[in-house]
C-alpha cells in the first residue's frame, strides 16, 4: 500500500522507507502534512535533510483553504522571534550545572550510606530521575544543541544512572511527541490494562475481573505499584537491556552493567552487609525513581482530550489543546520536574534548550490571545488532582 506525507512544497514517497528513528514516520495518515513535525525534530540535523533529498518526490499546491491558514503563518513568525533572540542557542551554564547536579546527588548518596541507609536510597532515587530528566533533553539535542555531544552524553547518563538505553528512550518518546494523546499512536497513553487513562482504553483488551479489579484501584496503584514495581523495573531489567542486546551495542551495555554493579558495591563496601540487602537497597533506589519519573511525566497530559486515529491536527493544536503547562513561573517546580512542567513550550518546540520556557510561556500566552487559543495553565497541585482523578474516574468506568 503507497504512503506519502507532505514536507514543504513536495509530497515525498515513504511507502518503503526505513525511518532510522523507528517506526514513527507511518504514524502520519497518506497524504499528512508534517513539515512542522519535520521542522522540529530535525531542526539540527543535516543527515535527516540529506536522506529526505533521496526519497521519491513531486511538487505540490498545499489546501490554502485551512482555517488555520493564518494562524499557522503567525506561528512560523514567532518561532523564527525566537530563534533570532536566541532561545535556540543553549546556555552552557545551565548544561553544566545539570551535570554537576547529578555527580553531586550521587557522591551524596555514596556518603550518605554510612549515616543514613535511607536518605542514601532516597538520593540514589533522586539520582536516577534528575537523570530522567537530563537525557530526555540529550535525546532532543536541546543540551549543548551539538547533537553528537547531545547524544553521547544521554547514552552514559541513561546507562550509568538509569540503567537504559538512549535510543530505545529516543524511540518510545519520538512517538508521543509526533502524535501526544492520539488513540493507538501516543505510546505514553495506550497502556491499557497495565493503567487505562481514558475510557475508551480497554476496547481492544479482553476485560477478565481481575483486570477489571486492578483498574477499579489504579489511582491508588498507580506510582506505588505501576510506576516504581513494575514499569521502572520492566524498562531497567528487560525492555531496555533487550534492546542494547539486540542491537549489539557494547558501550551501551557497559554503561548498564557499571551503574548495577558500582552501586551494589558501594552499599557492599562502605556499609557492610549481605549482597541480598546491597540488591534489595538498590532495587529500592530504582523503585522511587519511577514513582518520581513516571507519576510527573502522567502529569503533563494523560488526562487532556484524547484525539480519535483519523484526527489529525496541526502541529499547534497538537501541542496547546492536547498539553498543559504546570505553574511556569515557578523555579522550584520547574527544578523538580526537570524544567518539563512547560510541557506546552516543549512540544511546540523540542529542539529548544527547555531552561528557557519559562520566559517563552508568557510571549506564548499573547499569542494564544491573539488566536483565541485556550492555553492550559494549572497549578502544580492541580495537575495531580487532575490525574489522579482521571485515574480513577476512568478505572471506576472500566470496572463496571
Amino acid at each position: 500500500m503507497e504512503k506519502s506525507i507532505i514536507i514543504g512544497d513536495f509530497k515525498y514517497d515513504i511507502t518503503n522507507f526505513k525511518h532510522p528513528g523507528g517506526g514513527v514516520i507511518h504514524y502520519f495518515n497518506d497524504g499528512q502534512d508534517a513539515t512542522m513535525t519535520f521542522d522540529e525534530f530535525h531542526y539540527r540535523s543535516k543527515k535527516a535533510k540529506q536522506i529526505l533529498k533521496t526519497l521519491p518526490c513531486e511538487r505540490v499546491i498545499l489546501n490554502k483553504n485551512d482555517a488555520d491558514k493564518e494562524m499557522l503563518e503567525d506561528f512560523v513568525e514567532f518561532r523564527k522571534s525566537l530563534e533570532m533572540r536566541g532561545y535556540f542557542r543553549p546556555s552552557y551554564l545551565h548544561v553544566y550545572y545539570r551535570l554537576f547536579e547529578i555527580f553531586a546527588i550521587y557522591l551524596v548518596a555514596a556518603v550518605s550510606i554510612k549515616y543514613n541507609i535511607v536518605a542514601s536510597v532516597f538520593l540514589f532515587g533522586l539520582c536516577s530521575g534528575r537523570t530522567g530528566w537530563l537525557q530526555h533533553e540529550g535525546g532532543h539535542n536541546s543540551l549543548t544543541t551539538n547533537i553528537k555531544i547531545d547524544k553521547e552524553i544521554q547514552s552514559f547518563f541513561i546507562g550509568f544512572f538509569m540503567f537504559g538505553d538512549g535510543s530505545m528512550w529516543n524511540n518510545m518518546h519520538n512517538k508521543h511527541h509526533a502524535t501526544p494523546q492520539k488513540i493507538g499512536h501516543d505510546i505514553d497513553l495506550d497502556t491499557a490494562p497495565l493503567v487505562a487513562f481514558y475510557d475508551s482504553s480497554s476496547e481492544n483488551n479482553q476485560m477478565s475481573q481481575m483486570k477489571k479489579l486492578w483498574l477499579k484501584y489504579q489511582a491508588y496503584t498507580f506510582l506505588p505499584l505501576t510506576s516504581g514495581l513494575l514499569v521502572m523495573p520492566f524498562w531497567s531489567f528487560y525492555l531496555h537491556p533487550k534492546k542494547v542486546f539486540r542491537d549489539k551495542n557494547i558501550k551501551q551495555a557497559l554503561y548498564i552493567l557499571a551503574g548495577h554493579v558500582v552501586r551494589i558495591c558501594l552499599f557492599l563496601k562502605i556499609m557492610p552487609m549481605s549482597l541480598f540487602n546491597a540488591c534489595l537497597y538498590h532495587f529500592m533506589a530504582i523503585w522511587i525513581s519511577g514513582i518520581y519519573l513516571f507519576g510527573h511525566f502522567s502529569l503533563s497530559h494523560t488526562f487532556t482530550p484524547t484525539i480519535d486515529k483519523n484526527e489529525n491536527p496541526n502541529w499547534v493544536r497538537y501541542a496547546i489543546e492536547h498539553t498543559v503547562d504546570i505553574s511556569p513561573n515557578n523555579r522550584f517546580v520547574g527544578w523538580f520536574m526537570g524544567y518539563l512542567n512547560n510541557q506546552v513550550i516543549h512540544h511546540l518546540f523540542p529542539s529548544m534548550p527547555q531552561v528557557y520556557g519559562r520566559e517563552v510561556s508568557r510571549e506564548l500566552l499573547l499569542f494564544c490571545k491573539k488566536w483565541d487559543i485556550k492555553y492550559n495553565i494549572i497549578s502544580y497541585f492541580q495537575a495531580w488532582d487532575y490525574m489522579l482523578k482521571n485515574l480513577n474516574s476512568v478505572g471506576e468506568l472500566m470496572s463496571t
